[in-house]
């Protein structure tokens, strides 16, 4: 394919994709984009070798290979945004960029025998080139990946550019073929009781005891008032950046509403207010992330000096009221990589982080669980007769878990342990709460990873009440749906949000009320304060307040599965609801509220709720019929 053919599938690709602005929800004639991005794609990474080659070879980058960087170069918001929020044009450039850059890099590896050093080099360049950060940064975060990644290189010969960009991205062009990535599944026997109609539960009751979740406070040792705000890298407002020149672009006191983590005074303000505002809650759910966006410079030294402060203050606060912490993504060094249990080269290993954990949570949790924490970050206990939590560490699922890369296979283990565990917990009549960092089913949860687990929740559905997940800083919930049964709504996810305004968000927690026999959820509630304000008056301390009242504000009797799935269909038609559900999800963060959001917007927060799975579009193009005016038989889910 010539130039000119490649620029002008280029231009007309982008143009039609271009219009839309949401992640699930795909144009009507989206196989047939993607069959002409894939021609595009094949013709690109051909081409990009080949420039890129000659680039090397003479030092001079040609007009074409200049035209062809300029196409992959990261948007300037790409870096605010959890992946499952890209709009389709960035996942096409992504997803292009990836399997060209990646199937050069393999060449350079595998073919022409690059050595570590050469490779290193040349990614820092190409990530300087793409103004991905600095250079001196993109050199510290190549060093952090690069071995690791040419370990999963050299062992795994047949592993190839598709597979791994497929791995990542899961969307477009970069679809996962490779049947060992694909078809690995665990053990579960058939039993429990059959799913016959959406789950029901309780409404709030006077005996109803409350917990307190809080997530994501994404603690900044470096953070700073008054420094750069703006600095262009995915984490800014930090000492090295300098105070700019316009004070406007300054940080402020109590966050930043821009790419900015919490300084000290607002995790500790977060945590305090929780604590003051309901003295009455029995427990405490953290669903990780201590650590900040500082990616290139993180070290397990500061990283056990941020977890050691937090999980500290945690202790001082809340003083003998049980705490049941998770991992984030950013707690082990380099951020994200979960290595399996027998990869034993200290530089791989998390085993510092699960020993680490196993210390620090061992206060809060019985000697039981030491064993599993130790071995892969996880655990189980029972909180009370009836009542077990389990504490997963489903990071290792995650698409930026270079590992998967290595060995898929080895995330069975953890699967099979909660399908055990589980299994005793049916067995002893116990209901059980499951917290797990990453939302179960979202985009960058690896989707073989989250087909399984969606077969252990149709198997337990009676038994797992609820889950609580963190990461993406929204104020959001999810709906599951039956695997076997998709008309049926069989449990939900909520995600606090986030104490940090990473970015454009305002602090929150949410507080929850709980059955005390049945141990569902009932209602919830968050709190926050405004950033803007809370800014204006540095001096105080920041005014917390609600957020919403759940129950009250949509009008429900109840959160139950059965009750969430009814008030979904009524976003779909109601769009002014679907709205007012979006403000609270973001916050009623101010940048968020001055952009606005309607049309694709609304509807691919909509499609958010009960998205279960990568590519799984059934649930949204069913909603999508409805919140478009569209024939619904178009989008039979039973296709």
């Amino acid at each position: 394919m010539g130039r000119v053919t490649i620029v002008s599938s280029l231009v007309i690709v982008a143009a039609v994709i271009g219009s839309i602005t949401s992640y699930q929800v795909k144009p009507a004639n989206y196989a047939k984009l993607v069959e002409q991005q894939k021609k595009f794609d094949e013709a690109f990474e051909k081409e990009f070798y080949v420039e890129h080659t000659k680039y090397v070879e003479t030092g001079e980058r040609s007009e074409r290979l200049q035209e062809m960087f300029e196409y992959m170069r990261q948007q300037p918001d790409m870096f605010r945004m959890e992946m499952d929020d890209h709009p389709l044009p960035y996942l096409t450039v992504e997803c292009t960029a990836c399997r060209a850059l990646v199937t050069t890099y393999l060449t350079y590896r595998r073919v022409l025998g690059w050595d570590r050093e050469r490779i290193a080099a040349q990614a820092a360049s190409t990530c300087e080139t793409l103004n991905i950060l600095t250079p001196a940064n993109c050199m510290k975060i190549v060093d952090k990946n690069i071995d690791i990644l040419l370990y999963i290189i050299d062992n795994r010969p047949a592993l190839s550019a598709q597979t791994m960009c497929g791995i990542i991205f899961q969307s477009g062009t970069c679809v996962l073929e490779d049947p060992t990535f694909l078809n690995w599944s665990i053990n579960v026997p058939p039993g429990g009781r059959p799913i016959t109609a959406s789950k029901t539960s309780p409404n709030r009751g006077a005996g109803d005891f409350k917990i307190i979740h809080i997530t994501d406070v994404h603690y900044d040792p470096h953070y700073r008032t008054g420094y750069n705000a703006v600095c262009g890298e995915p984490c800014c407002c930090r000492e090295g950046q300098g105070i700019p020149s316009n004070p406007a672009d300054g940080a402020g006191e109590w966050g930043d509403y821009r790419d900015c983590d919490s300084p000290w005074k607002a995790v500790e303000d977060a945590v305090r207010a929780a604590a003051r505002q309901h003295p009455d809650a029995t427990y405490v759910y953290y669903t990780g992330d201590i650590i900040d966006h500082g990616v290139w410079e993180t070290t397990v030294a500061g990283n056990i000096v941020s977890m050691t402060r937090t999980y500290q203050l945690f202790r001082d606060v809340f003083g003998t009221k049980p705490v049941y912490p998770v991992l984030g993504n950013h707690e082990n060094n380099p951020t994200n990589v979960f290595a399996p249990s027998y990869i034993d080269r200290a530089d791989f290993s998390a085993s510092w982080l699960y020993d680490f954990s196993a210390d620090q949570w061992s206060s809060w949790l019985p000697t039981a669980t030491q064993q599993t924490i130790r071995q892969g970050g996880f655990y189980t206990a029972l909180v009370r007769p009836g009542f077990r939590i389990i504490g997963m560490n489903n990071n290792d699922a995650y698409t930026f878990n270079w590992w998967i890369l290595y060995d898929p296979a080895y995330l069975q283990a953890q699967l099979q342990w909660l399908h055990d565990t589980l299994l005793q917990a049916e067995a002893a009549g116990e209901k059980v709460h499951i917290l797990a960092h990453i939302p179960i089913g979202a985009g960058t949860s690896y989707r073989t990873w989250a087909r399984q687990y969606r077969r252990i929740l149709d198997r337990f559905w009676d038994v797992i009440t609820a889950h609580f997940h963190g990461h993406t800083h929204a104020d959001e919930f999810n709906v599951f749906y039956s695997l076997a049964n998709p008309q049926h709504a069989i449990s939900v996810g909520f995600n606090a949000g986030g104490t940090v305004p990473f970015s454009n968000y305002n602090p929150n927690y949410v507080v929850y009320y709980v059955n005390p026999q049945t141990y569902q959820v009932t209602d919830f509630e968050s709190w926050y304060f405004n950033l803007t304000e809370a800014n204006q008056n540095p001096n105080r301390s920041p005014i917390w307040q609600q957020l919403y009242s759940f129950s009250r504000d949509f009008q429900l009797s109840n959160v139950s599965p059965a009750s969430l799935d009814g008030l979904v269909r009524r976003f779909a038609s109601n769009p002014t609801e679907l709205h007012r559900y979006w403000e609270m999800k973001v916050k009623r963060g101010d940048p968020f509220l001055a952009a606005g959001c309607s049309g694709d917007c609304l509807l691919n927060h909509l499609c958010q709720i009960v998205t279960n799975e990568a590519n799984d579009d059934s649930k949204c193009n069913a909603l999508a019929a409805i919140f478009r005016n569209l024939d619904d038989e178009l989008f039979n889910e039973d296709k």
